[in-house]
């Protein structure tokens, strides 16, 4: 069995997405309506999807709660490239930690559009 896709809920679909292609290098491949559904990639796999929530599933998104329920993470294969995303993203307005050693790996954690924690780090051993 393999891990098929990822699907993040968020009230601002377009946003959200938009946010992911220009600061994490993400691809739309699939869109269907302004705030319905993106299918993004990475290229070597990964596919991401953002897209309101199910109601009929029970649905919540991060924005309604009023919380962050969990995390993304991309690694990088430099610390500078870890510090060139964190000046693009911190530069887009988004909430941002300064990039630091942490749990073996140099990262730093931003929040963007729908109310979603992103991890982005390095580690030397990867």
């Amino acid at each position: 069995m393999r891990l098929n896709h990822i699907d993040l809920y968020s009230p601002v679909v377009a946003e959200t997405a938009s946010f992911l292609i220009d600061h994490f290098g993400l691809t739309l491949v699939e869109k269907r309506g302004k705030n319905a559904f993106y299918r993004l990639t990475d290229g070597a796999g990964l596919v991401l999807v953002v897209s309101p929530p199910i109601e009929a599933l029970g649905g919540g998104d991060q924005v309604r709660l009023g919380a962050q329920t969990y995390h993304i993470g991309f690694l990088l294969p430099a610390r500078t490239e870890v510090d060139d995303v964190y000046r693009r993203v911190h530069g887009a307005g988004a909430q941002v930690t300064a990039p630091q050693d942490r749990h073996g790996a140099y990262v730093f954690y931003a929040v963007i559009p729908g109310n979603i924690l992103v991890e982005v780090g390095h580690r030397a051993d990867v």
